[in-house]
């Protein structure tokens, strides 16, 4: 290799170098402070088996939904850090197996041979939520239950 296209070489291997040291830290803004938000979910009294809980911002900045899982009528919004702070409307969903009208005690099962589910509470609590929730900035981990009527 002559001197000229080693010194090419190592120039675009200083700058490159050099901007990854300049640009390495840069991955962004985490975004806005989240907190953890768990509680109990129930339905008529008793705890919804198997749903989901979602918290969606009411404004319209980039602020992200969170959301978990409710097993056993229990949820705990932690990933990412949990909840972003700001206030949000607050979206359940339960869900129970179609009991199968030619098998007592047993499911529908799709073609697939998958159970076949149902949403049953009222929109009220999903679509049309009215339940609201506002996340105070240097809040710490947060208990919010729901006790949901038919």
């Amino acid at each position: 290799m002559n001197p000229f296209c080693r010194l090419i070489s190592g120039c675009t291997a200083c700058v490159f170098l050099l901007t990854a040291a300049l640009f390495g830290g840069c991955g962004g803004d985490r975004g806005p402070p989240r907190v953890v938000v768990s509680g109990v979910v129930t339905y008529g009294g008793k705890p919804i088996a198997e749903g989901a809980i979602r918290f969606m911002p009411v404004d319209s900045s980039p602020v992200p939904m969170a959301g978990a899982l409710i097993v056993d009528g229990r949820y705990k919004v932690d990933r990412n850090g949990g909840v972003p702070v700001g206030t949000h409307k607050i979206e359940i969903e339960a869900f129970r197996g179609i009991p199968d009208p030619n098998k007592p005690g047993s499911r529908l099962v799709s073609p697939r041979g998958r159970d076949e589910f149902e949403q049953y509470i009222p929109e009220k609590y999903n679509a049309r939520t009215q339940l609201e929730i506002t996340i105070q900035p240097g809040s710490r981990k947060i208990t919010k239950n729901f006790d949901l009527t038919p």
